[in-house]
């Protein structure tokens, strides 16, 4: 395979919006505007469970559901100094992290997974969140179940001012959310976004960038070869919605997007599969090994698998109900 092949087989606008809003989002959060506006909204209430896992749900759908772990878990813990009971305090971090991938699975740009769906069947936005409007509606119904929602004395002892220089980094994310959504030519983007490179030296994570850019050549590779086909399980919505969302739990959502839409021509189905597979398994989901490592030992493997197996199971069975229903 030559040059010139990789060149055409690799989603590169895909590629590229990943890479802007990864440098973007980064930028605003390790200048702690995400800890500025959850802070706000946490000082605002003492129900603090239903309280951080709402702000999760609603920040992963524009920033992520990794980076906003990165911000909310850490700041659960520190939250959770002054609170003397604290039972509660596993749970919600379990929750945090099954709330991310709820939450991110809504817009296209929530997770890398839908950011590439988008990009591959050319999808309109409004088309996009119309057709997960289920699937959102649904996973926060069977969120609503597990909440506590008591009351709880905290104190936090962090406190951010606002920086002018928000506005230039929001301004610009806006921008990369333009060209995400084709109201931009997203090469235009590029300039801006390496010299934010060389003035702010995120910590971009280039590997997970350079395993996606393989994940393409890989795929390539398998229809060539004629294997893909081994992955080609005849089926109505249903079925390749299961069968998505199961794959999900052995190889994780993300391959098993890109994987998956080399196969079958209906979007829909794969994206509530692979969405509903991010909880389940800790390898369903990158954000599940996220939220172990951010957890401060304070979450166990079995705990957490108990609860997002759970979710997984009353949402696919939910959207199965769904679709047998209106599909």
């Amino acid at each position: 395979m030559n040059i010139s092949q990789i060149v055409y087989i690799v989603e590169w606008k895909t590629i590229l919006s990943l890479f802007y809003l990864m440098v973007v989002v980064e930028i605003l959060k390790s200048s702690k505007f995400l800890d500025y506006i959850s802070l706000i909204i946490l000082r605002k209430t003492k129900r603090v469970f239903i309280a951080i896992i709402f702000l999760t749900l609603i920040l992963s759908m524009f920033l992520t559901n990794d980076v906003v772990l990165f911000v909310i878990v850490p700041l659960t813990l520190i939250m959770f100094e002054s609170i003397e009971d604290k039972k509660d305090l596993e749970k919600l971090i379990i929750f945090e992290g099954i709330s991310a991938n709820i939450g991110s699975g809504f817009t296209p740009i929530g997770n890398p997974q839908n950011l590439f769906l988008y990009h591959f069947y050319h999808i309109g936005v409004l088309e996009f969140l119309k057709n997960m409007l289920p699937y959102e509606i649904l996973g926060v119904f069977i969120l609503l179940f597990f909440l506590e929602y008591k009351k709880y004395r905290y104190n936090i002892n962090v406190n951010i001012s606002f920086k002018k220089e928000w506005i230039l980094y929001i301004f610009i994310f806006l921008l990369v959310i333009f060209s995400i959504f084709g109201v931009i030519n997203y090469l235009y983007i590029l300039p801006i976004i390496l010299a934010l490179i060389i003035i702010k030296r995120p910590k971009i994570d280039y590997l997970f960038l350079v395993t996606f850019i393989f994940l393409f050549i890989d795929i390539y590779g398998l229809k060539k070869l004629g294997i893909i086909e081994l992955f080609d399980i005849k089926g109505n919505d249903i079925t390749i919605m299961i069968y998505s969302s199961l794959l999900s739990q052995i190889i994780s959502n993300v391959p098993a997007t890109v994987l998956l839409s080399n196969i079958y021509n209906n979007w829909i189905p794969i994206a509530y599969g692979v969405n509903i597979g991010g909880n389940g398994t800790l390898i369903a989901s990158f954000a599940n090994l996220i939220t172990l490592r951010l957890s401060n030992r304070n979450v166990s493997i079995g705990a957490f698998l108990f609860f997002s197996i759970i979710v997984y199971i009353l949402h696919l069975l939910s959207l199965i109900i769904y679709l047998s229903l209106f599909s």
